[in-house]
């Protein structure tokens, strides 16, 4: 195998992604990504039959990592509170999948990248919606607070690209989370008005 062929299906997934996060879904392209990574197209070719393969292999690296390790990780949290306020210091604290999340969802018409979009966004739905069950919520109220989860955390990364400000907030995102967690928990029966503070990484 020669250098050109040394980088692995992931790398071009990876780097796909960070165009997308950067300038959408259109801006991939094979040429432009091999400028990137300083190969040839032949490496390209070496790992996918198309552009439409590596889109394909990036969302799928996207909904494992962003989306699948994500939840395993935080399911092993009993308390749905302290669940709730450590998915949104990782979510909100993601530079990275954070800023690529909205930006997909912008791109959820794209007939590419749609169908995965909405799958990822009902699964990540569902869990939330688990989340507030959790909390001895009512169906009805826990399918409200998650999507009112949800549109504040992709919400989060477009009007900070909008604002041209800062990902951490400029220092205050503990604050921000705990307005967060405070309105979307409030008159929980497992809330019993405690704020939770803690920090983990999956």
């Amino acid at each position: 195998m020669n250098s050109s062929n040394r980088l692995t299906a992931d790398d071009w997934a990876k780097a796909a992604l960070d165009v997308i996060a950067a300038a959408g879904v259109d801006q991939v392209t094979v040429e432009g990504l091999g400028r990137d990574l300083g190969v040839t197209k032949g490496s390209f070719y070496w790992h996918f039959a198309n552009r439409q393969a590596l889109i394909t292999a990036a969302l799928d690296l996207w909904e494992r990592r962003a989306t699948i390790e994500v939840i395993e990780q935080l399911m092993k949290i009993v308390d749905p509170v302290a669940r709730l306020r450590v998915l949104f210091e990782i979510s909100l604290g993601d530079a990275v999948d954070g800023p690529l999340d909205a930006a997909l969802v912008a791109s959820v018409n794209d007939p590419v990248v749609g169908v995965t979009v909405r799958s990822v966004t009902r699964r990540r739905i569902e869990f939330l919606e688990q989340l507030f069950t959790d909390m001895a919520l009512s169906a009805s109220e826990a399918g409200i607070r998650a999507r009112i989860a949800y549109s504040a955390y992709v919400g989060h990364f477009l009007v900070s690209r909008a604002l041209d400000d800062a990902v951490d907030l400029d220092g205050f995102l503990n604050g921000y989370i705990d307005q967060l967690v405070a309105s979307l928990a409030a008159d929980s029966p497992t809330s019993g008005g405690r704020r939770i503070s803690c920090w983990v990484r999956p």
